[in-house]
């Protein structure tokens, strides 16, 4: 925590204070720290200067008097720490504004030239380090921008909104745009605070124009960080809402049009992501309305619809609404909204609107009263504009007003609106007028009269076809009254049947036609409407019996007068009496083809004149209509005819009937008040459509269905009944043109011309999916051109696939947002069955235009590409489209499945996994004479003859991956998760076994082609691997499909028929193997409703059983009981555990059978047999595995043993390169047959496979049932040493349990890093969890087990090793969990520990006698030693001192004269242990030490060779010889001890010093003994100070002994004196000062000794005396 002083400080630390500084900071953008020291003023000035000109001929912006002075002459020697505030700050605003000016440049080099002036001459990078950070942060992804941060002196540890930075800033990396919004988010959006605020200043320097033009990125960047907030919706809170909508609303009122669409962009973002609160979006709605400006406007609209299509916005409040009416005269709101509603659904901002424009006109007191009446009208004077939706909300708005009082004012233009939409939405008026009339039918009516809608009530009520044949309300109905008398049954009967029409009617006499030709002179209009009546009557009879001539005299005459214009003006005749009456005449097709046709030679509609009695008839409507009769005349004749045409339910047809009506159809298009004419292009397409659909004995193909007028008229058509028609037509053409009609749709799907499709909204959309889809099934399913022909199933097939292939051709072109209605109707026109065919037609399509580019750049590109995708998302959309399983279930399961119960999505998909088989591989298969239909299918869905092999290749490779996408599709996972279990086990179960035999099949025929490859290819090598690893993907797809108790019930069944059929299909078993290894590795699935139960998992367990047999011969049984034994150990993991269970108990019985028997075994077989009995030992306590633990034991023991042999004939063979690997794999041809070394899953296993699975299973007795086979303890350790001694250092396994908390604890360097195995932290794992459980083992069982391990191990130093460490680790782990216990334990076992384990385990010294082995010898003795420490740091000092004396008594006997070598090698020991022990407790092993300072002295005495004789030496030996290192380690070890005695004068007493100081100092002159020099320097000069503390009073007579030998005749003695001197007064300083006059005598002697290197370190000595005391103190001597 800081100090209030460190606090204080931390706030002076300003950017000038750091500048004042001593050193001076080298900071560069451009060069790195060396190069910038060098950097001088003069050099940054020239660089800066470079840039600034060159930014100049970039942008004129440069050039200002700013610039200039920053970069001027006398600005080279500037120092900024010096100036005052005041001048300070103004210098920042010129430098934040030249900033701002570079910030779009920060990538050009001369900006850079700029900046690094900058740096240099102002340390921007101090005094201006934030604004550097904010100005340049768009460009945060630029390595430019890294360097940039860098160099920043800037306190990130304090700075909340950018310290997340500072892991990027050593690495230089660029920062990532998610680390930006990661750390907005947890700054609670300070940094979007810090972006706006940056903004604003910004605006403020530079001006709004100049960040407007030069600074887009800023803004886009601003939006990218607002709309990351809503990446996580769930994150969205009120909290942050609170946040955000003030950047929004700043952005929405900023005068720059960027930063206002940056904040539209956040507020569709925001709204299409969560829902939100009604004040939220009333806000939002406001701000949009209220803060628009012009040059925005449309932009505003734009996401002001956004706001109201994904949101539910209730109401607009009444000043945002009179803002909206009063809007600046700049801006056509109503022109862009009616602009808009021809883009996009404008139907819930219209119904809004309404609804309070029609509120606010009610307010006569509101100055926007008229306005809100006059928007009213503007806004639904175009009916075409409206949806239905919308023209349903306005009708019943207005006329529910106009019902409660409120007439609106300008009633005709009202009127003549309400008429308009009632015309074009009949259906939806009809609704309103129904559902009004309910309400108030009196008020209804009075209103419908008064805006006079009469008509338009009676047009909608035939238009929905109400009562087609009821008789019409006469128009002149009279009010009623508003009190009525109450009449009785008889009496509303008899009034009734008096008003009937039957009663009034008069009986008609004579012929009908001759009698209305006769009145239609006459003009007796009524007469001529009674005559049609009937005419309509009497129906096709009559007219059967009437001459052709008189019928169509009369018809000429109707046509004359009704088609002119004038009568029907006039009301004389009612079109609706003409087409009833003349619906069963019979009219030759070519009395309509001249109705239809205007007779001017000129005039391409004329037809040719023929010879013979046509041409009479032909003259009847000639001469009537004659070769001038104007054009609107004849428009009108046309629209007459056909409307009479289109009455009939069938119209007389032939080639020149459909050629007259295609003709007008191309004359309106041609005209350029087309769409005027969209009624009578209405009735034309409608009447094609009836002959299409009826064409009797009419012979229709491509040449009399003129496809291309029919495009033209959709391209150019604005209208969406005509659309439809048009549609509709080309579905009835289907039939018969199929070809044609599919070549020519879809280019009109693909957006082609000006017309209605090119903008989709619902309505143009669910019409082009509804036609696709009826052209597919129609298609498919007609049989000829008149449809009478049934197909079979091989011709509808053909006829799909060359359907599909034209279809295919456009698909491309078919944007993206059409693909998935597209699909989805195909995919249910063509259903489950032919979904695949299609599918494999697409792809086909694609592959063939596929060329593969030799351009790395290109292929990428390629295959990105746009026709890729295209193809892609038209597939897997159509599949999509599909449900999983059939819905309609067959009542009989059982007869389900013999009729091969088809699932929708899942058998499409089989089949393309079925037809990638059947095509083969690079060779085409031959084909049996029994599939031969199916292969012409296959053909010509894909004819590879026709197609080269890259792209036959390819075409396989995409349909696989396009599988593998399909079931990766979340559209499927989400239907499957929407079935109920009961469901979708009823569904899956059929189709289960079909999925696991094609993933088999799938998986062969991949990797039968890849291992098929010789190599020569290397191109189809590559590509085989590729696929095969595709196939993979997509057969564990399939098979991970299933639920848990569905794969249960397969599995069993499939092992349960392998067993009883006795034809082993092993790949088959081994898929639904691996299917269960799937399932049962998710824990918590297996026992939900879904899942597998315990029963099934026990039935599916034995089955497994049968394969678990000893095989040696049968590669595939040996692979098949391998995983076999897998999947039986996760049923034994997740099955309950089991008090006792026959068939684990024949699990467990079959197991131990084999493992006996490893010897012959594979290894891999065993070695997952072993991992089975093991997860059975540690989940199910049975009796079972009880009594087979002891013997399993002793298998794994043994196996483990031979494995460690095999390592050890490894080391010896090569000896270069240990690896037992390669050990295994020698050993492996002594084995037998060995199989694949792989796993279940594919993974290689190295030849350590049967190690670790022993190990596993030693571990799994051990953790059960320890206390049972405790006689096996001591060949468990040993094994465990050997492996340890092996397989690398413990410390690795210490830190996966419990560490040694010995501060000493050896770091053991043992095993070979080189052995080659890959599975070497397995084996570690192992030993490990072995090391746990025998640390568990109860202390009484353990000493009888360790002597064993000793005594096998005696030779083996790492190992030892080993066994040390785990007896520390016991020790420390005991004392942890039972630390009483483990004392009394202790205590009684001492002394077996010392005399059994630790004397025996320190023999090793006297037993290894190899110089180069040494070392390893002392790390042994000090693991054994740190066990002895371990076990002193749990008793007291009276309970631990025998274990002391049992170790002095056991190396005493070393001194003696006639000891042997090995017994005086023990007091080597005992040094060591006392060192170790005191490095461990200090003073406190002080008290152990009286006999072992004895014996230093006595090895001290003993072994000095210039003293003594060699028969009187206790060690010595040859110079790099064994005894001659052991007897300089003994001299060490003694100094040692004595110098740590010494450091405690309480314990080393006048008499101890005396006792020691003669054999310290005789230690100077044994130069014999090898290392002298290194035990003088650094241990005997230690021992000699620590002495001279303990006894300052005999110091100066030690001294005088030591300064003694320098007069010794030897030099070498002298100089070691001299070194020993040295060094001692570097130890002592100035306390040396009393001591000078023993000093300097001597030194006067040496400093001219006869020795130049005796006199040299003399000259040395005197040195640093004279440093110490001046060089006056010499020149006095």
């Amino acid at each position: 925590m800081a100090t209030s002083l460190t606090s204080q400080l931390e706030n002076l630390r300003t950017s000038a204070a750091r500048h004042l500084t001593v050193e001076k900071r080298h900071v560069s953008l451009l060069f790195d720290r060396k190069e910038a020291g060098k950097l001088t003023n003069e050099t940054a000035h020239r660089i800066g200067v470079a840039g600034l000109e060159q930014m100049k001929r970039i942008d004129p912006v440069f050039d200002t008097e700013i610039a200039n002075d920053l970069f001027s002459d006398e600005r080279v020697d500037f120092v900024r720490s010096m100036l005052e505030k005041e001048a300070n700050e103004s210098l920042n605003k010129q430098i934040e504004k030249l900033l701002l000016e570079l910030s779009p440049y920060l990538q050009h080099f001369a900006c850079q030239q700029v900046l690094e002036y900058l740096i240099h001459t102002y340390q921007i990078y101090s005094f201006n380090a934030e604004t550097l950070l904010l100005t340049f942060l768009p460009f945060h992804e630029t390595k430019v921008y890294s360097r940039l941060l860098r160099i920043l002196d800037f306190d990130w540890t304090r700075s909340k909104e950018w310290q997340f930075m500072q892991q990027y800033l050593r690495s230089e990396t660029p920062i990532p745009f998610t680390s930006i919004a990661k750390a907005t988010l947890a700054s609670k959006h300070s940094i979007i605070s810090c972006i706006t605020d940056h903004i604003k200043k910004a605006v403020d320097i530079v001006g709004s124009d100049y960040l407007e033009i030069k600074h887009p990125v800023l803004f886009n960047f601003h939006a990218k960080l607002l709309l990351s907030m809503f990446n996580d919706p769930e994150k969205v809170d009120e909290m942050m809402l609170a946040k955000l909508i003030p950047f929004i609303e700043h952005g929405i009122k900023s005068p720059m049009k960027s930063f206002r669409y940056s904040a539209m962009v956040v507020i569709s973002q925001l709204v299409l992501t969560v829902k939100l609160k009604e004040d939220v979006l009333n806000s939002l709605c406001k701000l949009l309305i209220t803060k628009m400006r012009s040059d925005t406007s449309t932009a505003s609209l734009n996401t002001l619809m956004v706001v109201f299509q994904q949101q539910n916005v209730e109401n607009l409040s009444k000043n945002t609404l009179k803002k909206l009416l009063r809007h600046d005269e700049d801006i056509d709101v109503w022109k862009a909204l009616r602009d808009l509603s021809e883009r996009t659904d404008t139907t819930k901002f219209y119904n809004i609107l309404w609804k309070e424009l029609v509120a606010l006109s009610r307010d006569s007191e509101s100055d926007e009263q008229q306005l809100a009446i006059d928007v009213l009208l503007e806004t639904s004077d175009d009916a075409s504009l409206l949806t239905s939706e919308q023209a349903k909300t306005f009708l019943k708005l207005i006329l529910e007003e106009a019902m409660s009082g409120n007439l609106i004012d300008k009633k005709n233009k009202m009127k003549g609106n309400i008429r308009a939409v009632g015309i074009r939405f009949a259906k939806q008026f009809d609704e309103i007028y129904e559902e009004l009339k309910e309400k108030d039918k009196k008020a209804l009516k009075r209103i419908v009269k008064e805006m006079e809608l009469e008509d338009v009530v009676q047009m909608a009520s035939e238009y929905v076809e109400v009562a087609p044949e009821a008789v019409r309300v006469p128009e002149d109905v009279v009010e009623v009254p508003s009190k009525i008398k109450k009449l009785s049954a008889t009496e509303k009967a008899a009034q009734l049947a008096a008003n009937s029409e039957f009663s009034k009617r008069e009986v008609f006499s004579g012929d009908p036609i001759k009698e209305a030709i006769k009145w239609i002179r006459q003009e007796k209009w009524e007469k001529v409407e009674w005559a049609l009546n009937e005419m309509a009557q009497r129906g096709e009879k009559y007219f059967g019996k009437k001459v052709a001539d008189d019928v169509e005299e009369f018809v000429v005459e109707i046509v004359k007068i009704c088609g002119s214009g004038g009568a029907k003006n006039n009301g004389n005749v009612d079109a609706s009496s003409v087409k009833a009456a003349l619906a069963g005449a019979n009219l030759s097709p070519q009395f309509i083809t001249s109705l239809l046709t205007k007779f001017d030679d000129a005039a391409e509609t004329a037809p040719k004149r023929a010879k013979g009695p046509a041409t009479t008839k032909k003259n009847v409507v000639e001469k009537t209509f004659g070769s001038d009769e104007p054009w609107d005349d004849f428009n009108g004749r046309v629209v007459f005819v056909l409307d009479l045409l289109n009455a009939r339910q069938v119209i007389p047809s032939s080639d020149k009937v459909l050629a007259a009506i295609f003709g007008i159809v191309k004359q309106t298009n041609s005209r350029s008040d087309a769409e005027s004419s969209s009624y009578q292009q209405h009735l034309a397409v409608n009447a094609i459509r009836k002959i299409l659909e009826h064409p009797g004995k009419t012979k229709i193909g491509a040449a009399e269905v003129d496809m291309d007028c029919v495009i033209e008229t959709m391209r150019s058509t604005h209208n969406h009944h005509l659309l439809r028609d048009c549609l509709r037509l080309i579905v009835a053409a289907a039939k018969h043109t199929p070809n044609s009609v599919v070549k020519h749709v879809m280019s009109v799907f693909t957006f082609m011309g000006n017309g209605m499709l090119r903008k989709d909204n619902e309505l143009t959309l669910s019409i082009v999916e509804k036609t696709v889809e009826s052209l597919f099934s129609t298609i498919i399913n007609s049989g000829g051109a008149l449809g009478q022909v049934v197909l079979t199933k091989q011709q509808q097939t053909e006829k799909l696939i060359e359907l599909a292939r034209l279809f295919a051709a456009s698909a491309v072109d078919i944007p993206a947002h059409r693909r998935a209605r597209i699909a989805q109707a195909i995919a249910r026109a063509v259903g489950s069955e032919n979904a695949s065919t299609v599918v494999l037609v697409l792809v086909s399509s694609f592959c063939a235009r596929w060329q593969r580019s030799t351009d790395a750049a290109a292929q990428e590109a390629l295959k990105k590409g746009s026709d890729q995708e295209a193809y892609d998302d038209l597939a897997i959309e159509l599949l999509s489209a599909l449900n999983p399983f059939e819905q309609d279930h067959l009542k009989n399961h059982f007869l389900s499945i013999i009729q091969n119960f088809p699932s929708f999505q899942l058998s499409s998909v089989l089949e393309m996994c079925e037809y990638v088989r059947r095509l083969g591989g690079d060779k085409p298969p031959t084909t049996p004479k029994s599939t031969i239909t199916k292969k012409d299918l296959d053909t010509m869905i894909f004819d590879r003859t026709a197609q080269t092999l890259p792209r036959i290749r390819h075409f396989r490779y995409v349909v696989v991956t396009l599988i593998a996408r399909i079931f990766s599709n979340r559209v499927l996972i989400e239907r499957l998760a929407a079935y109920d279990d009961e469901e979708l086990l009823k569904n899956a179960l059929p189709l289960g076994k079909r999925l696991i035999e094609c993933s088999v099949e799938l998986d062969e025929f991949a990797n039968k082609e890849a291992n098929a490859q010789d190599g020569s290819d290397p191109q189809a090598q590559r590509y085989w691997v590729a696929f095969a690893s595709k196939t993979e993907i997509v057969s564990e797809k399939l098979r991970h499909l299933l639920p848990g108790g569905v794969a249960a019930r397969l599995i069993a069944d499939v092992l349960q028929e392998c067993v009883n059929e006795k034809k082993l299909s092993y790949k088959m078993c081994e898929k639904v193997l691996q299917l269960a290894n799937i399932k049962l590795g998710h824990d918590g699935y297996l026992f939900s409703d879904s899942g597998i139960n315990e029963k099934e998992l026990i039935t599916l367990a034995q089955a497994l059983n049968k394969f678990i047999v000893a095989e040696t011969k049968s590669e595939e049984k040996m692979r098949m009981c391998q995983n076999s034994a897998f999947t039986l150990k996760l049923i034994a993991k997740n099955l309950p555990s089991q008090s006792e269970s026959l068939v684990l108990a024949d699990t467990m019985q079959r197991c131990v059978s084999i493992v006996s028997q490893y010897q012959k075994l594979d290894e891999n077989l065993t070695g997952n047999v072993l991992l089975l009995a093991g997860e059975l030992i540690r989940s199910h306590n049975m009796r079972s595995t009880i009594h087979h633990a002891s013997s399993l034991l002793k298998t794994c023991l043994a196996t483990v043993q031979e494995c460690i042999q095999r390592f050890s004939k490894s080391s010896q063979f090569d000896s270069s390169a240990p690896s037992p690997g390669g050990s295994v794999a020698g050993g492996r041809a002594n084995r037998g047959h060995r199989i694949r070394q792989q796993s279940l899953g594919g993974n290689k296993f190295g030849s350590d496979t049967l190690l670790i699975c022993s190990l596993t299973c030693i571990q799994r007795v051990f953790d059960q049932f320890a206390s049972f086979v405790v006689e096996s303890t001591g060949d468990v350790v040993i094994r465990y040493c050997r492996l340890i001694s092996r397989f690398g250092d413990p410390s690795e396994l210490l830190s996966l349990n419990q560490p040694s908390s010995s501060s000493n604890a050896f770091q053991y360097d043992g095993g070979s890093q080189t052995s080659g195995f890959g599975s070497k932290s397995g084996i570690h794992r192992r030993l490990s969890c072995i090391r746990r459980s025998l640390l568990s083992i109860e202390m009484r069982v353990l000493p009888v087990h360790i002597v064993k391990a000793v005594g096998e191990l005696k030779s083996e130093k790492k190992a030892l090793c080993a066994l040390f460490n785990l007896l520390s680790g016991f020790i420390e782990t005991q004392h942890q969990q039972k630390p009483d216990a483990l004392r009394k334990a202790v205590v009684q076992l001492r002394h077996s520990f010392v005399a059994d384990i630790v004397t025996p385990s320190l023999e090793f010294r006297s037993q290894q006698r190899q110089a180069e082995q040494f070392e390893n010898v002392e790390k042994l003795e000090h693991t054994v030693f740190n066990f002895v420490v371990s076990i002193a740091s749990i008793l007291s000092e009276v309970e631990f001192r025998p274990v002391v004396n049992e170790l002095v008594a056991w190396a005493e006997p070393g001194l003696e004269a006639k000891a042997d070598l090995a017994s005086r090698l023990r007091l080597v020991s005992l040094l060591h242990f006392a060192n170790d022990l005191y490095a461990s407790f200090n003073s406190l092993a002080l008290p152990y030490f009286g006999r072992i300072l004895e014996v230093a002295v006595s090895v001290l005495k003993r072994c000095n060779a210039t003293l003594l004789g060699a028969e009187e030496l206790l060690l010595s030996g040859k110079r790099g010889s064994i005894e001659a290192l052991e007897t300089d380690l003994a001299l060490t070890l003694a100094i040692d001890v004595i110098s740590n005695a010494a450091r405690h004068r309480d314990f080393f007493t006048i008499d101890r010093c005396q006792l020691v100081s003669d054999v310290i100092v005789d230690e100077l002159v044994n130069t014999k003994v090898e290392g002298h020099e290194k035990r003088c320097s650094d241990h005997l000069v230690t021992a000699i100070y620590r002495i001279g503390n303990a006894d300052p009073d005999n110091f100066p007579e030690l001294l005088n002994k030591i300064m003694l030998k320098t007069r010794d005749s030897r030099p070498k003695i002298r100089y070691r004196t001299l070194i020993v001197l040295d060094l001692l007064i570097k130890e002592i300083g100035d306390g040396v000062q009393p001591h000078l006059s023993i000093l300097l005598p001597f030194l006067n002697e040496l400093i001219e000794d006869e020795n130049k290197q005796v006199e040299a370190q003399c000259q040395k000595v005197i040195n640093s005396l004279q440093h110490k005391f001046g060089e006056t103190f010499w020149s006095g001597s």
